[in-house]
């Protein structure tokens, strides 16, 4: 070994060494020197423990691979002609946040020490040193990077239950779809993320939600196929203009992960997530984080699929209930159905959600059902009623709501039952609740079930129109009903009665 050798590195032989390896194999290694015997001596020391390695005497060369390829430590002379091996390091630190970087240096002034510690480093090895010496810095800095990268891995599992926990905490569909990709692209820092889903096995795909996703990113031909897809999962990274076939337009995303969504054995579901780094590739470990998510994800939509099939059940028997009540009243038949329109219109106009208006459906079909408890005599009098007979037909409202409130199901139709004979001016029933201590569901069907009052046929007088309705509305605005629901009623209802 000749005496320039020597100053850099102090070693006889490799051969002796050639029994000596770090515990950790496969780690990705740039050597920047801009001495070549230098880099080759070190290389090839990694080498022969079993990692890959990159190295270069150029800098520039050096920032070209620190950009493109995935490095795990950066081995790197501080002085060099061109570039300062801190500006090495800097790069290194860009690009790979965990990286173990490692200064070689000749001038170890205590100056030179603080700022490559500053700047993110490891360690420093002093010129001459021997590759014994590397070896057991550079093993150290990869043990410790290994400790670090497992509590990362021990926090995303956590992540990763609270994440299943979260979306198994969903009951509708739209929920699930909505958790899945906000929560997969904010956990895995993607670009865009989408989730597609089919209804049944012939259906064709739909964007059930998406995050960012171009709309053109998912080519007709493939959305509008009803052939079945591939059910393996796949990650695409460096993504070119080549990897552009007919079902996806990648554009300027560089790294494309996909897994399935499995239901009852069936792939009914394609989770997607996108990055635009080249330098942020997707891994392994995403690719199995993202299969367990697809998992809870697929056993979430099939709880919720029952859970509307159960409900279509309770609605189907509900409806029921509503027909025996309206059979005993010739004069409301077919009245929850006029209602439900009405007050589905001016239910969109205040912005309720799909959830809410099912639960206006309930309420609807079974606002009068304490009607079962008013004697026939009364509740077909072709007359007036009588003071007493009023305060019997009264309390239906309390006893609609005793008949429901045992039913866990049914507790979103109370409101409705109990409140929509109660007045704003709080001269209402059964209650006297006054403004908004009234609840929504309430005043919304206070309003609605007084249009249809005017506007159907009751035993004491035929139907009036719409215009008696509107003019009862106006005038009794503020007192008998809430005003806003009255100003939406009146845009409404010209065009639902009138169809």
């Amino acid at each position: 070994m000749t005496a320039q050798q020597q100053k850099c590195v102090q070693l006889e032989s490799f051969d002796q060494y050639s029994d000596i390896h770090t515990d950790d194999t496969d780690v990705s290694v740039l050597v920047v020197d801009d001495e070549f015997h230098i880099t080759s001596l070190v290389t090839e020391m990694l080498e022969i423990d079993g990692h890959k390695t990159f190295s270069t005497n150029d800098t520039k060369e050096a920032f070209k691979i620190i950009e493109q390829e995935r490095i795990d430590a950066v081995i790197t002379d501080l002085v060099m002609d061109k570039i300062s091996g801190v500006d090495v390091l800097r790069k290194a630190k860009e690009h790979h946040p965990d990286a173990v970087l490692i200064l070689m240096t000749g001038q170890p002034s205590l100056e030179n020490v603080i700022t490559v510690l500053r700047e993110g480093a490891y360690d420093y090895l002093v010129k001459p040193f021997t590759l014994e010496t590397l070896r057991m810095t550079f093993s150290r800095g990869i043990a410790k990077q290994k400790l670090q990268r497992e509590n990362i891995q021990l926090k995303e599992l956590i992540n990763l239950h609270k994440i299943s926990e979260e979306i198994g905490s969903k009951l509708d569909a739209n929920e699930i779809f909505k958790a899945v990709v906000e929560i997969t692209v904010k956990e895995f820092e993607c670009d865009a993320g989408a989730i597609l889903y089919r209804e049944d096995t012939n259906g064709r795909y739909e964007i059930k939600y998406g995050a960012s996703t171009p709309d053109d990113f998912f080519k007709p031909e493939f959305l509008e196929s009803t052939e079945p897809t591939d059910t393996t999962p796949f990650i695409k990274n460096n993504i070119n203009e080549d990897d552009c076939g007919d079902w996806f337009d990648w554009g300027d995303f560089k790294s494309h992960i996909y897994h399935p969504i499995m239901v009852n054995g069936e792939s009914l579901g394609q989770l997607h997530l996108m990055r635009f780094s080249r330098n942020n590739p997707f891994g392994r470990s995403n690719l199995a984080a993202l299969s367990l998510i697809c998992s809870k994800s697929g056993t979430a939509l099939e709880r919720a699929a029952l859970m509307t099939n159960l409900e279509e059940t309770y609605l189907s028997t509900i409806g029921a209930l509503a027909n025996a009540i309206e059979a005993r009243d010739k004069y409301t038949r077919d009245h929850t159905q006029r209602v439900f329109t009405i007050a589905e219109a001016i239910a969109v106009e205040l912005g309720w959600d799909e959830g809410k208006i099912r639960e206006l459906r309930m309420g609807g079909m079974l606002h009068d059902i304490g009607k079962i408890g008013v004697p026939d005599a009364i509740l077909n009098k072709p007359g007036p009623l009588t003071d007493e007979e009023f305060e019997v037909m009264k309390e239906h409202p309390v006893l609609g709501a005793k008949m429901v409130e045992k039913i866990p199901f049914l507790k979103p139709a109370l409101p409705y039952i109990l409140y929509h004979h109660e007045r704003y001016d709080g001269k209402g029933y059964p209650h006297g609740l006054k403004g908004e201590e009234i609840p929504v569901e309430g005043r919304l069907l206070a309003v609605v079930d007084t249009i249809d009052a005017i506007t159907s046929d009751r035993p004491y007088r035929k139907g009036r129109g719409v215009d008696v309705a509107i003019q009862q509305l106006k005038e009794y605005s503020g007192t008998q009903f809430d005003p806003q629901i009255v100003e939406i009623s009146l845009r409404v209802i010209p065009e639902i009665l009138d169809a």
